[in-house]
């Protein structure tokens, strides 16, 4: 056998043999090193994989010098992506302490609606067969429970003897969609469960539910996908060849079961009692998840494999739940605009119909719906994932130690961290903040210019004016005092900032003009989505990222495509409703205005 050296990766200690010249990155994907992002793919470029190391010996690289400080370097900071092991070497992983402590919103606008789930229980006592009446278990069972017409499975009948002996005739019978999940002994009606799933790029979140709606445990966790890509197009492109798709798909599945084991240990259950899963993600993550090639999505024109993607088993996709059990995915709008759009329209469809409203989900991609006294419409925009830090150089996750709030009081800068710890780095919503209040300030111009040395007047504190440094591109502010933990946004940062919020804006007005209406005719606007239930809505207008409305016509919704999944879980009505909603609604294509690259470019500014 060839040489073999051992990586070990700290504090989780995830160890294993690797052959020598190994890239760390790589290295930490085998070892599903959750702690290891790469918002570039590996590329090398976003400088997110950071890492220390404690044992062994790895040459400095360029993208390293750009990525770290000269004391990091002689710390032992690495860029995974970069770093090739030739021996045996112990890594620390420089985000574990985040790992568990990244904000993950879970809770959604709460909807009233009838109950009434997919899944159908009946509690039968068969009387027991005679030997001159030439019985069948099956035949006699369902005619007990009038399922005569029910579609019946091998999996489903296969225990019926069993079962029916064991309990003294006494059994239960499980419906889904018209087919026969299973008998189980005795009256089992007040026993079982669904989960709703929020599958999103960066977060997943899933609750367990009974079928009279109660709510007995949450899960959340970050996607594990984002090791191979933190936006949809790397992904795509990792998941171009076989390998790469079931990679892909193996990281979302073992995930999920790893939070079905975590939601049935706080209630003592088996997978068994789990009939349903209902899905909400966005296109790619569905394609991805139901191991269908996604790469066209990135070719032009754009292609997706399904609208209405088919019902399909969990043991068909190896998840933990009823292997009989029933997996349902939210139909797509439109390309970029998958199902959680349309679970986020499912939870706002009891609006009134005389109202004129738009929904705003903010994200990598920023899907937008317009509700025209009922006519619907929608579009989607490519805002990158600046929000979420990536891009950025100090950027992270709402997690311990993020710049979440900017203020400018007394002539100079205050912020505010996650867990009023150290800054580390700075969020989406501390971005928003820090860049209106450098408008506010005077030290940002509405075109995205840092002021420079030159242009600074008497207006302007000294406080202020020692937080302005560097030239050009790397022109600077600090955020927190020079030193160790300094923490900073520099010209650069605040251009991605710009593209993102154009892009956003843009969507937003364009799918407005297309409906021949103005701003004054929104009577409401939902912000939907984790990042949107953090920024400020003073701080939104300021740089634009919102259209500047009256802030009392501005509604945070939360997690609106969760609250779309559970609607869908509980209510047969509510899924017919969301099966119905990809034939009312307009997929509006902005890159195909006219006016596009007009509007883009004026929404650029502040």
């Amino acid at each position: 056998m060839s040489e073999r050296i051992r990586i070990t990766f700290l504090p989780g200690r995830h160890t294993g043999l690797f052959p020598p010249n190994t890239n760390l990155w790589h290295a930490a994907q085998e070892l599903a090193v959750e702690e290891i992002e790469a918002y570039c793919g590996g590329n090398g470029t976003c400088g997110k994989c950071r890492v220390r190391i404690e044992e062994g010996e790895f040459p400095i690289t360029e993208a390293d010098r750009k990525a770290f400080s000269d004391d990091e370097l002689i710390e032992g900071y690495r860029l995974a992506c970069q770093a090739i092991a030739s021996q045996d070497c112990l890594i620390w992983t420089s985000r574990a302490d985040e790992k568990d402590q990244t904000a993950i919103l879970t809770e959604g606008l709460h909807q009233e609606f009838e109950i009434d789930p997919v899944v159908k229980k009946t509690a039968t006592h068969v009387q027991p067969p005679e030997l001159d009446e030439n019985p069948f278990d099956l035949q006699k069972t369902l005619a007990a429970a009038g399922l005569q017409s029910v579609q019946l499975t091998l999996p489903a009948i296969q225990n019926l003897p069993e079962t029916l002996r064991q309990h003294d005739f006494s059994v239960t019978s499980v419906v889904a969609n018209g087919v026969l999940l299973d008998f189980e002994g005795g009256d089992t009606r007040g026993q079982g469960y669904g989960i709703a799933v929020d599958l999103g790029t960066t977060t997943v979140v899933a609750k367990l539910l009974d079928y009279s709606g109660t709510v007995h445990a949450v899960a959340s966790r970050l996607n594990r996908q984002r090791a191979y890509g933190e936006d949809v197009i790397s992904r795509i492109g990792h998941a171009s060849n076989p390998e790469g798709l079931k990679t892909l798909q193996k990281a979302v599945i073992d995930l999920l079961n790893d939070m079905i084991a975590e939601l049935l240990e706080t209630v003592k259950g088996k997978r068994e009692q789990i009939y349903e899963m209902v899905i909400a993600g966005n296109t790619v993550m569905e394609h991805l998840f139901l191991g269908i090639q996604p790469k066209y999505l990135a070719e032009m024109p754009y292609v997706p494999v399904f609208q209405r993607p088919p019902l399909v088993r969990a043991v068909e996709l190896g998840l933990n739940i009823h292997p009989n059990g029933w997996i349902y995915c939210f139909p797509l709008l439109g390309r970029y605009v998958g199902g959680d759009t349309t679970a986020v329209v499912l939870s706002l469809l009891s609006r009134p119909k005389q109202e004129t409203w738009l929904v705003v989900d903010i994200g990598t991609n920023g899907e937008i719906v317009l509700s025209r006294r009922g006519e619907l419409s929608c579009c989607s925009t490519a805002a990158g994932p600046a929000f979420e830090g990536a891009q950025i150089r100090f950027g992270m996750r709402a997690s311990q130690g993020a710049i979440e709030r900017v203020f400018f009081t007394d002539g100079d800068l205050q912020v505010h961290t996650i867990g009023n710890q150290s800054a580390k780095g700075i969020c989406g919503s501390g971005l928003i903040d820090a860049v209106g209040t450098f408008l506010q300030a005077g030290i940002l111009d509405r075109t995205g210019r840092l002021l420079e040395d030159k242009d600074m007047d008497s207006k302007l504190t000294a406080a202020l004016g020692s937080r302005l440094r560097g030239q050009d591109n790397d022109r600077r502010v600090y955020l927190t005092p020079a030193g160790k933990s300094e923490v900073f946004l520099n010209q650069r940062d605040i251009r991605e900032i710009q593209l993102a919020k154009g892009a956003i804006a843009t969507g937003i007005e364009v799918l407005l003009a297309n409906a021949g209406l103005q701003l004054d005719d929104l009577d409401a606007l939902y912000v939907a989505g984790a990042f949107g239930q953090y920024i400020r809505v003073d701080m939104a207008l300021e740089i634009g990222l919102l259209p500047r409305i009256s802030p009392d016509r501005i509604h945070f919704i939360g997690n609106a495509a969760y609250t779309g999944a559970e609607m869908a879980l509980l209510s047969q009505t509510q899924r017919r409703l969301a099966e119905q909603i990809p034939d009312q609604i307009r997929y509006v294509e902005i890159s195909a205005d006219p006016e596009f690259q007009m509007r883009y470019a004026e929404q650029m500014f502040f």
